[in-house]
């Protein structure tokens, strides 16, 4: 055991433990009507149009005359997220104390899911039976808004503990209250109001990675925060490559443009619609497969709180290319800011120390190997002596405080093109 000041880690459960909510599990069981209302409901609640009371007595209404075998038979089929009983012994073998607790899971089935994780406890709302048949009515403090603070402060009187000892781990509003009191939050996979208020983010379908922002919670020896470093240094390095990697596949649009011009246009705008609406749904906790994977594997720390605004720029800006700018000028610009900018931005981040003293945000090694670059990407297209202008006036483009300068590149670039040529 670590020798640690003893903490309450405290997990929400339907999003957190499970990887879905057990309220449309169930109704989804009861039939397709009964889904979509609880849908609907849901989504009601998520937006602050109701408590999560008027959520719960609406729901659970619903599933009168459900018999206890059916809830038992719905949380056996729930899946969790990879890794919970490894984390939650981790987080035990440190000191602390594990507790699940839920606002829409009933208080049997969490009794029993904290037994099987093998946590210290777990609490949820009263159901009420007859003779092995669900009357419909519901109670307990859980079932009440304030219920997760009740919960936890006769938690930390049994345990004698103050809230600075505690650490929340959740992902919709209903956990705001506590994650405000607590020592920290950490928002999983969590919702726009969590996530904008969440001491942490943790996005994925692996618990283990809330280790990290638990560890640095608690008083961490050298070893355990050099190497919490270590991985956070490694992660950027690959996130910035895959990133980079994911715009230099632009290269390949005046290819495809070449051999179907209107299919390639349209993909290109599908695509960027898919993507921003796949954004809209990871700020509030839901992932598309495939882009959003994409999404969590590329984005800096920095914009996870954030809708990831420079794939759509830079698609707006091949578009844009494609539509005014002659074949020529397309392929070159585009070719420019797909390679080019990446280029300059990973010898940038990574090497950059001396700052363009007109843009502080950008460094004189990372405009060189942009010039350098946009040389490379111009002399397959251009003359030699028109390539070099070309990459100059790219260059200083690239260096300007412009906001999106995945747009203003390749607009910049191929509007000068197109005056000298």
């Amino acid at each position: 055991m670590v020798n640690h000041n003893k903490k309450l880690i405290v997990f929400d459960t339907d999003g957190v433990i499970f990887r879905s909510q057990l309220l449309l599990r169930i109704s989804n069981y009861t039939g397709i009507l009964s889904y979509i209302r609880t849908l609907y409901l849901c989504f009601l609640f998520s937006i602050n149009f109701i408590n999560i009371r008027e959520l719960l007595g609406r729901v659970y209404v619903m599933f009168r005359g459900l018999k206890e075998e059916d809830l038992w038979h719905v949380y056996h089929n729930m899946k969790q997220v990879k890794h919970v009983e490894e984390t939650i012994r981790h987080i035990r073998d440190r000191g602390h104390c594990v507790v699940l607790i839920s606002s829409g899971v009933p208080d049997f089935l969490m009794k029993h899911l904290s037994g099987r994780l093998k946590a210290d406890c777990g609490y949820g709302i009263d159901v009420k039976m007859n003779n092995g048949v669900f009357t419909g009515e519901i109670g307990g403090s859980l079932s009440f808004h304030e219920g997760k603070v009740q919960v936890v402060e006769q938690l930390l009187k049994v345990n004698k503990l103050a809230w600075d000892d505690v650490i929340v781990v959740g992902d919709d509003r209903n956990n705001l209250d506590i994650m405000a009191l607590a020592k920290a939050s950490i928002g999983f996979n969590s919702n726009y109001p969590v996530r904008k208020k969440a001491k942490y983010l943790v996005d994925g379908n692996d618990l283990r990675k809330v280790l990290d922002c638990i560890i640095i919670e608690d008083d961490p020896d050298f070893v355990e925060l050099s190497s919490s470093i270590s991985r956070e240094h490694s992660f950027s390095w690959m996130q910035e490559f895959r990133r980079k990697g994911v715009h230099f596949g632009a290269v390949l649009v005046p290819v495809f443009a070449g051999i179907n011009f209107s299919i390639t246009l349209n993909l290109l705008m599908a695509i960027t619609v898919l993507f921003i609406f796949s954004e809209l749904l990871r700020l509030n906790g839901v992932s598309i497969p495939v882009i959003s994977l994409i999404t969590r594997l590329c984005i800096r720390t920095r914009e996870q709180r954030l809708f990831t605004i420079a794939p759509v720029t830079l698609s707006l800006g091949i578009i844009f290319s494609l539509l005014l700018f002659p074949k020529l000028i397309a392929s070159v610009v585009i070719f420019i800011v797909a390679f080019s900018d990446s280029i300059a931005t990973v010898i940038g981040r990574f090497y950059g120390r001396v700052k363009i003293p007109y843009n502080h945000g950008k460094s004189v090694e990372g405009s060189i190997a942009f010039l350098v670059a946009a040389f490379i990407c111009s002399i397959f297209y251009l003359p030699l002596g028109i390539a070099l202008i070309v990459s100059f006036v790219s260059c200083i483009i690239e260096s300007l405080p412009i906001g999106f300068d995945n747009i203003s590149i390749p607009l910049g670039t191929g509007l000068f093109l197109g005056l000298i040529i």
